[in-house]
């Protein structure tokens, strides 16, 4: 692990908003990301403002995908490459149980509801940090569904 990564991610603390369906309200939990959850936000955060390149898995260019694989990676979680096989292999999460470190999918463009085409990284107080598009560098982002299709869930990869 990169010293700068490891250095960020031991000090890492985020308090989270999580989102729940409009139907049932907001609730808010406390909670700090630790152990590969932190190291993956850190990566993450590290890599804001690069630009987004489809298929790219960094380090100088990344897809949705293609970060939050290299950020899990980087904290030394195996998780699948793209979005949807992200989105069938990983546990899923209830809106009300979402942490920091935890991939929230939308359909995207290119996805649907059951093979969602974008993903994002949760970063707590109702954000995300994503590689949405081309022209749209790296970004922290509302932890929302617009401009995305909507949220299809979220999933936690393993040791997080």
């Amino acid at each position: 692990m990169h010293p700068a990564v490891a250095a960020a991610a031991a000090t890492l603390t985020l308090a989270v908003l999580t989102h729940t369906p409009a139907a049932t309200g907001t609730s808010t939990t406390t909670a700090a990301a630790s152990g590969p959850a932190a190291t993956a936000i850190a990566y993450a955060r590290a890599q804001l403002g690069k630009p987004y390149e489809w298929g790219g898995t960094g380090p100088d260019a990344y897809d949705c995908s293609g970060l939050v694989w290299a950020a899990y990676q980087s904290a030394g979680v195996d998780i699948p490459r793209t979005s949807q096989a992200q989105w069938a292999a990983l546990p899923h999460v209830p809106p009300a149980d979402v942490r920091p470190g935890d991939l929230v999918f939308f359909p995207g463009s290119d996805g649907t509801f059951t093979a969602p085409g974008h993903v994002a990284l949760v970063i707590g107080g109702g954000q995300m940090i994503q590689a949405y598009a081309a022209g749209t560098p790296i970004e922290v982002s509302a932890l929302n569904g617009d401009g995305a299709g909507g949220i299809v869930g979220y999933a936690r990869p393993g040791g997080t």
